[in-house]
């Protein structure tokens, strides 16, 4: 009898973990607005990626590795076990080989919502106008610069 709720238990936990992984990842994504910063998008964008890449993990896994004919009440606690280290897998390759993949997602995110700031602060109260930042510009480098061609 133990053994059947310790199984259930854990089938229960490994169903939920794998579910709530799958609706964070479909949220962050859907989250995304014209009002949302770049900081925003990137999060889900590296969500998406992580998610992505523990899928790819777990199938390349399932074509190497043969089933194993042991208890399956083992077999899910160890299941539960590995997708935790698939997931810090997935979150390392995503941070460290996935800069440019992921900064051409955020890039077209960004053009197809039509997000211009790298905040969700409005433009207007966010800086300086462009006409104060090249006056800026001028008088910095008016020393160097010689001639403007038109």
């Amino acid at each position: 009898m133990d053994t059947m709720v310790m199984n259930t238990y854990m089938q229960t936990q490994y169903n939920k973990a794998a579910t709530e992984a799958a609706e964070k990842t479909a949220k962050s994504l859907g989250g995304i607005s014209a009002t949302s910063s770049k900081e925003e998008v990137t999060e889900a964008v590296k969500g998406f990626e992580t998610y992505l890449m523990e899928q790819v993990l777990k199938e390349v896994k399932e074509s190497f590795v043969p089933k194993d004919d042991e208890d399956s009440s083992m077999s899910m606690y160890k299941d539960y076990f590995m997708d935790s280290a698939y997931t810090k897998v997935a979150e390392q390759l995503v941070d460290e080989v996935g800069g440019n993949i992921t900064e051409d997602f955020v890039e077209q995110i960004m053009r197809n919502y039509g997000i211009t700031g790298t905040s969700n602060i409005p433009t207007e109260e966010g800086g300086l106008d462009a006409d104060t930042v090249s006056e800026e510009i001028a008088q910095a480098n008016s020393s160097t610069v010689q001639q403007v061609l038109a």
